[in-house]
C-alpha cells in the first residue's frame, strides 16, 4: 500500500460489499472517477446491520488505520429494518437504537480524525418487496422488507445527519426518483444492478466532488512533462 495517499471509505452493508462486482457498479464507478486522487476503501459487510457495525469499529477502524483517510461514507439501515417474525432470526434494530447507534459511528470516526464535514451518511435504499420475497422462496429463505419500515429508516439518518452536521446522500429519495418504475433498479429486489449503481454514484458524486475538492490528480500527465528533462515534480 503506497503510504501518504488519500483514501475514502465505504463502510455498509451489502451494497457496499457487492459494490465492485461488475464495471458499471457503484464502486467500480466511483474508483474510476477519483482514479490518482483517491483510493477507494471497500469496507461492506453484507447482512450486517448497525449493532454488528460498532462491533467493527475497534476491529478495523483505529488510529493508525484511519491516518490517510479523507472521506467515510456509511449505508447501513436495509438490514436494520428487516421486519420481525416469530420463530426466524431478524437483523431488525429498532429505530431508537438505529439512531443512537449510526450517532456512536459517527463519533468514533470522529474521535480518530475523520472529521464530521467528510462523513457521508447514506439514506436506506427501498426494496422491492415483491421481487425480494420471490428471489428469497428460490433461495428457500426468509427475511422480509417492507417499503413503508424501511422510510421510517430513511428518515432517521437524514435526521442524525443534521443533528451531527454530516454530509447527507438521500438515496432513498433519489431511487424512488428515478423513474415510475423505479424497481428497475435492481437485480433481486434489494440489490442493485447497474441502473440502479448509476442512480447512487449520480446521487454520491457531486458531494463527493466537494467533499475532496482539496485532493485533485497527484502527480503530472504524461502530456505535461517535459521529456528532454522529465520529472513528476511539479
Amino acid at each position: 500500500m503506497i503510504s501518504n495517499w488519500p483514501q475514502l471509505i465505504l463502510f455498509g452493508d451489502s451494497h457496499f460489499q457487492f459494490c465492485f462486482g461488475t464495471p458499471g457498479s457503484f464502486g467500480s464507478r466511483l474508483a474510476d472517477k477519483l482514479q490518482r486522487r483517491c483510493d477507494v476503501l471497500n469496507r461492506g459487510f453484507s447482512g450486517y446491520n448497525t449493532v454488528l457495525a460498532k462491533q467493527l469499529l475497534p476491529e478495523i477502524f483505529q488510529g493508525e488505520s484511519l491516518r490517510d483517510v479523507v472521506g467515510v461514507v456509511i449505508l447501513f439501515g436495509t438490514n436494520d429494518a428487516a421486519l420481525e417474525e416469530p420463530h426466524q432470526r431478524s437483523q431488525r434494530v429498532s429505530l431508537e437504537d438505529y439512531a443512537q447507534n449510526l450517532a456512536d459511528i459517527i463519533a468514533h470516526f470522529v474521535a480518530n480524525g475523520v472529521p464530521k464535514e467528510r462523513i457521508i451518511l447514506v439514506s436506506p435504499p427501498p426494496a422491492d418487496d415483491v421481487a425480494w420475497e420471490m428471489n428469497q422462496r428460490l433461495r428457500n429463505e426468509h427475511s422480509p422488507r417492507s417499503n413503508a419500515e424501511i422510510e421510517k429508516y430513511a428518515q432517521v439518518v437524514y435526521e442524525v445527519a443534521r443533528i451531527h452536521g454530516t454530509l447527507f446522500g438521500n438515496l432513498h429519495e433519489s431511487i424512488l426518483n428515478s423513474s415510475d418504475k423505479w424497481q428497475v433498479n435492481y437485480a433481486d429486489g434489494l440489490h442493485f444492478n447497474d441502473a440502479g449503481s448509476a442512480v447512487f454514484f449520480e446521487l454520491l458524486s457531486p458531494i463527493v466532488d466537494r467533499m475532496l475538492r482539496a485532493y485533485p490528480a497527484r502527480y503530472p500527465l504524461w502530456t505535461e512533462i517535459d521529456f528532454s528533462n522529465p520529472s513528476i515534480k511539479q
